[in-house]
């Protein structure tokens, strides 16, 4: 026999991770033959080692520790407001105190088109061939024709945003499962459902025209709607001096009151927000075609100055600018509400907002003031950007002031820990939506390191809302989910249906390709992500749950509860057409359409709008359901049909199921945190936020990867 015939080929001495992990020959090429044929990623870990002679690393060390010590000198004589950060590390550490790191310069790139990935790649206990489609839409981005909103030509159908998704899932849907197409909007989108027009302010910025002071409300009911307003906004934005405007109000009210509107003239635009504001809180207007509080609202914008003079008016302008924006943005003029509150922000920057601003030149009350009104520019601006799938105007590495912590004791150290928390969410929902929306495919255990480390975020914060609520909530406690509370915790909940989404519209994207095809085995791809996809339809359950529940006071005119309860009936639209058995969600979507019944009984004409998108989905998802039983394509499961049959609580609806005990006891003693028992009606008030730290814990230990806890460095 030849010794040709009896040699095996010689391994490469180069391997890269994925044929290290397959435990298969690699070419040793970059990239090699197997990932060029698998379509995945390469990646070489011995690629980048270089052999350096001792005398040189020495030397190079000498100099970056020289380098270091001359930085050090320089920062001892710089102001801190004014010293660059020379660790690397992002100015959000600086901004919000420890956090979990998702890395924020690759959430920038991912805005601006880079693909580069920086998180490091962790071994899987699953064999991750498959990829994900965390944004599974053609790239560039879709356009459709039609009038929209008074504006002629195309229409940009953005990748992030949850209004454009609903197009474009239309669009996509419609194509595949060879229904007409829409060329444009859905009929329900395709005009103002609140037309609000103003008069150019020409007259009131040269102060030759008096301001319209009549049919205004006594001093009485003006501070009753001023607290109104307060009690809906107040834990979550700041546009107030309360001790100044108040004694603006008993100044109007007492003296010569035409005198004072002239004079103060912004302070007068500011009231007639505030009145806005109040009235549609309490849906008093009678006229269903206005946007209730537009009487007020319209005559504000027509009194308020250019932008010529308006931001010489310091913080009182960025008040009346982020104020106005909110309104338009609940009446769904979204496109405008970004116009104002990006003015706003833009005045705010002039006057030194966004860094460390000095108390003992301004006093601490004025830079409390102008912290609260920093941070509550930035949660508006994370908001009404991501709903347009617009770049963020707040850049983090810009930030230099810091969001103070809640004082300890006092009604007011829930309301400032729920606003710091707010804050601290609006951060992590767009984190999220900018380092994993891209439009190319992932490799899935890439996008699982990225997921973990949200889910280790989503850890911390999970105990800070059990902190907020566990002091106040004893065994004899009568109190409801708090307002505040419910409003994070949605906001909560929106984060891990956002995060997990991709794995949904991944799944769904290759169904729809492999209709009337021969489907691959879907085991490689369900394995390691069940625990996921089934915490993401257990925060869309909770979401509606919350939102459903007889005791709770639905918001009407603010748009965020309509917004998550649309989101959260999409998911599990979604859910339950790809998976069999995923029972509970059908219940759910239902209780969906009551809570948007619900608000259009009560004047919210936005939510017939939703309404009306959410059941145009299901019909579209109930033809591909019908589809993929005509094709016999390969029925998907969470759970076993045995395991289905012994939970009465859904499909893989508690993932951590399967080791709970094991690793709530693990890491109660690790952390020396209490266990679920320890606290004070422990299980009700878990179920009732949802989702705990201690079962993120339990998903990050079956994603596999780090062996240890973000817990570690609190």
């Amino acid at each position: 026999m030849e010794p040709s015939e009896t040699q095996k080929p010689k391994r490469t001495s180069n391997a890269c991770s994925a044929c290290r992990q397959s435990k298969i020959k690699c070419s040793g090429t970059d990239p090699c033959a197997n990932c060029q044929r698998r379509g995945i990623k390469c990646h070489f870990p011995d690629a980048n080692k270089v052999l350096v002679d001792e005398r040189i690393l020495q030397r190079l060390l000498d100099q970056a520790k020289q380098q270091q010590q001359q930085q050090q000198q320089q920062s001892d004589i710089t102001p801190k407001s004014q010293t660059p950060s020379t660790t690397g590390k992002r100015s959000a550490d600086v901004a919000f105190g420890p956090m979990v790191d998702i890395d924020k310069s690759e959430a920038y790139s991912a805005s601006t088109g880079s693909h580069d990935d920086h998180l490091p790649v962790y071994p899987h206990p699953h064999h991750l061939e498959r990829s994900v489609w965390a944004n599974p839409f053609p790239s560039p981005s879709r356009t459709v024709n039609g009038l929209y909103k008074g504006k002629t030509g195309w229409i940009w159908l953005a990748p992030t945003s949850l209004w454009s998704m609903t197009t474009r899932l239309s669009l996509m849907m419609a194509e595949h499962l060879h229904l007409e197409s829409p060329s444009r909007v859905p009929s329900s989108l395709d005009k103002e459902v609140y037309p609000l027009t103003w008069r150019p302010a020409a007259a009131a910025a040269s102060g030759e025209e008096p301001p319209d002071i009549s049919s205004l409300p006594s001093l009485e009911d003006a501070l009753y709607l001023f607290n109104t307003v307060k009690h809906h906004l107040d834990q979550h934005y700041r546009f107030f001096d309360e001790d100044a405007f108040t004694m603006h109000l008993h100044e109007f009210y007492t003296g010569h009151s035409l005198h004072k509107a002239t004079q103060d003239r912004l302070w007068f635009v500011h009231f007639l927000l505030v009145l806005a504001f109040g009235t549609a809180f309490l849906r008093r207007s009678r006229n269903t075609r206005d946007p209730p509080g537009s009487k007020f609202f319209v005559r504000a914008m027509s009194l308020l100055p250019d932008y010529t003079n308006l931001w010489t008016k310091g913080l009182l302008a960025v008040e009346v600018l982020a104020l106005a924006a909110l309104y338009l943005y609940s009446i769904d003029h979204r496109e405008l509400a970004n116009i104002y509150v990006v003015q706003a922000i833009r005045i705010a920057q002039l006057d030194g907002l966004h860094t460390e601003l000095p108390e003992d030149e301004l006093g601490v009350k004025t830079v409390n003031r102008c912290q609260n009104l920093w941070w509550t520019l930035y949660v508006m601006d994370r908001h009404i950007s991501s709903s347009l799938g617009l770049p963020m105007t707040i850049q983090d590495s810009d930030i230099t002031t810091v969001l103070n912590p809640a004082p300890a004791g006092g009604r007011s150290s829930r309301r400032d820990a729920t606003f710091r928390l707010h804050v601290k969410l609006s951060y992590l929902f767009t984190s999220i939506l900018c380092s994993i929306y891209k439009n190319r495919r992932t490799e899935l255990g890439a996008f699982l390191d990225k997921t973990r480390t949200i889910l280790q975020a989503m850890t911390v914060y999970a105990r800070e809302i059990e902190e907020i609520v566990f002091p106040r909530r004893g065994s004899a406690s009568v109190e409801s989910m708090p307002k505040g509370t419910r409003y994070i915790t949605l906001l909560y909940h929106q984060c891990v249906i956002v995060a997990t989404r991709p794995l949904l519209l991944s799944i769904l994207k290759e169904r729809l390709e492999r209709l009337g095809q021969q489907e691959d085995d879907w085991q490689s791809f369900l394995a390691p992500t069940k625990a996921l996809i089934s915490t993401g339809i257990k925060s869309a359950v909770k979401t509606l749950q919350i939102l459903s529940d007889e005791d709770s006071l639905l918001e009407i005119f603010l748009p965020f509860e309509m917004e998550v309860t649309y989101g959260a009936a999409l998911h599990l639209v979604m859910a339950n057409t790809l998976f069999s058995r995923a029972t509970e969600g059908a219940e759910y979507i239902e209780k969906a359409h009551i809570i948007l019944d619900e608000m259009i009984s009560k004047g919210n004409r936005l939510a017939i709008a939703r309404k009306t998108e959410l059941a145009h989905l299901q019909g579209l998802f109930h033809e591909l359901s019908i589809q993929i039983k005509h094709y016999g394509l390969q029925e998907l499961f969470l759970t076993t049909p045995e395991q289905t049959d012994h939970d009465e609580n859904g499909p893989d609806m508690h993932p951590h199921h399967q080791s709970s005990g094991q690793t709530l006891d693990h890491y109660s003693k690790a952390q020396g945190s209490p266990s679920t028992a320890q606290l004070p009606n422990g299980v009700e008030i878990l179920d009732e936020i949802g989702i705990s730290s201690y079962e993120f814990l339990s998903i990050i230990e079956q994603i596999g990867g780090t062996d240890h806890s973000v817990l570690d460095s609190m």
